[in-house]
């Protein structure tokens, strides 16, 4: 994994609020869940995709984007819990650790990210590689079959 040091800064600190990037090509909607965007004291990123998660952090001027890209190939940006209602009891709460999801077959093939909240709440992001290649939420500590906590 890519950026566990900026995933671990933010042990400790509330979540104030979280967006997701969707992939539309061609006016079609491709991958609802393209990229997942989370605000501690600032804004980070998490990509999972081709076996690879990695985590960055955002430019202060993100608060301020809602879409790019062109008509074949548009990114729209919108608050998680427009989607994704369970989103709204993570807000405020703290993170208090992190652990990387791996295959279980092969820990060097990385597949997203369990994120640990104050009370007990979990927030899986993962990759499904099959049969879409697209990225899941999970509200729940309840780990995809093929994946294991590294």
């Amino acid at each position: 994994m890519k950026g566990e040091e900026i995933i671990g800064s933010c042990i400790g600190k509330p979540l104030y609020g979280g967006k997701i990037q969707s992939f539309v090509l061609n006016g079609e909607l491709i991958d609802k869940i393209n990229v997942t965007f989370l605000k501690f004291d600032k804004w980070i990123r998490i990509v999972s995709t081709d076996e690879i998660t990695t985590v960055e952090h955002e430019d202060n001027s993100f608060d301020k984007i809602n879409s790019y890209g062109d008509d074949e190939f548009f990114y729209p940006i919108e608050k998680i819990e427009i989607d994704f209602s369970d989103f709204k009891k993570y807000k405020g709460k703290e993170l208090l650790k992190w652990k990387e999801l791996v295959w279980k077959n092969d820990n060097k093939m990385s597949f997203g990210i369990n994120l640990y909240f104050e009370n007990d709440l979990n927030l899986i992001i993962h990759n499904e590689t099959i049969p879409d290649n697209n990225n899941k939420y999970i509200f729940e500590n309840n780990l995809p079959k093929d994946l294991i906590e590294k």
